[in-house]
């Protein structure tokens, strides 16, 4: 059977899942929910229920377990790692560029947490 690599949101650990994906799956290291929102391919937080899948229903807990049917595994590092990055880049610029390099992120961090620690570094 084929397996999919699948990315976990929480923690950053990718690992090799054999479909069908079962809605209480879980990450291996954090036993974070595998299949939702955040784990998927299709997670977009600039389109429309915040989902590129026009015909995928609205999700209110994106970080939980749910039954959707459009569910594609998100091998690569999350949304939420790539916009921290874009934001610590921007901050960069704005304050004339980073002295040191930051911590790489915690894992299971908010981006608002992560964002908070980047700002208390550059003091």
């Amino acid at each position: 059977m084929v397996k999919l690599r699948l990315s976990c949101h929480k923690c950053g650990h990718s690992w090799q899942i054999e479909p069908p994906i079962a809605r209480r799956e879980e990450c291996p290291r954090c036993r974070g929910d595998a299949k939702c929102c955040l784990n998927c391919r299709y997670y977009d937080r600039g389109a429309h229920h915040e989902c590129r899948e026009d015909q995928a229903e609205w999700v209110k807990e994106k970080a939980q377990g749910n039954f959707c049917g459009w569910f594609e595994p998100n091998a690569g590092p999350t949304a939420c790692a790539a916009e921290l990055t874009q934001a610590q880049n921007k901050l960069d610029a704005l304050f004339g560029g980073a002295k040191s390099q930051p911590d790489a992120p915690k894992p299971g961090a908010s981006l608002g947490d992560e964002l908070k620690r980047f700002l208390e570094q550059k003091k």
